[in-house]
């Protein structure tokens, strides 16, 4: 299906200058849960738009993030380290700063794609109030088709997850978005992460950690997909 990709303007002062809270004390990487959450925003903006890695970058290099997330690589072993993903590991831990960095980029994108999240919004509300299938609306079935498609590829449980599962979750992340996509947006996903009940994820051996470390010293990730 085509996309309509969002302009890339520039965004609101609230959202460029946004300081978020301090990190709890102790907290110094990201948990398990915050490093799924915030793979699976992006993947929301990404099944949004259609763009992913460079619009994420020039996110970064708008709010002066490039040296928390400042190329490709970077931006592709923050992404793996979703413990949800095939290939989770490329660095499993994530510092709470990139975490950070990874907030304001994802409510800096959400502010892009406004217009287009508040649209697709008013799609699906259209489709449940008329008792149609939300995926015959133009803007919801282009998000649900490119999320669903990207869930089942990237993720461990993709091809035994149901469709209607994941559907619930596309749902749930576009939602989410319209809420970040505000002025505060940034401040209202920190709060959300950090007081997120863990979820249910996939435990990792030490042996495949053991590997994880060998691939990603050994430069193996030297050309990462989006």
């Amino acid at each position: 299906m085509s996309k309509h990709n969002a302009p890339f303007d520039s965004v609101t002062v609230e959202h460029k200058h946004t300081l978020l809270d301090n990190r709890p004390d102790g907290l110094s990487t990201a948990t398990g849960t915050i490093k799924a959450q915030l793979d699976l925003l992006l993947l929301g903006l990404e099944s949004l738009s259609g763009e992913s890695s460079e619009a994420v970058l020039a996110a970064a290099q708008a709010l002066n993030l490039q040296e928390r997330i400042g190329d490709r690589v970077a931006l592709w072993r923050l992404r793996n380290a979703n413990p949800l993903r095939r290939s989770s590991g490329g660095r499993k831990k994530v510092d709470i700063e990139e975490a950070r960095a990874l907030v304001l980029v994802i409510g800096y994108l959400a502010a892009q794609q406004q217009a287009r999240i508040r649209s697709t919004l008013e799609q699906l509300e259209a489709a449940v109030e008329q008792e149609r299938n939300p995926f015959h609306q133009p803007l919801v079935g282009d998000y649900l088709d490119e999320f669903l498609s990207h869930y089942r590829s990237r993720m461990v449980d993709g091809d035994v997850r149901d469709e209607n599962s994941i559907t619930e979750l596309a749902l749930r992340i576009l939602i989410e978005l319209m809420f970040y996509s505000s002025p505060k947006g940034t401040q209202r996903l920190w709060k959300a992460l950090l007081n997120r009940p863990e979820m249910d994820l996939p435990v990792v051996s030490e042996l495949e950690e053991e590997g994880i470390a060998q691939a990603a010293n050994s430069g193996s990730d030297a050309s990462p997909s989006a």
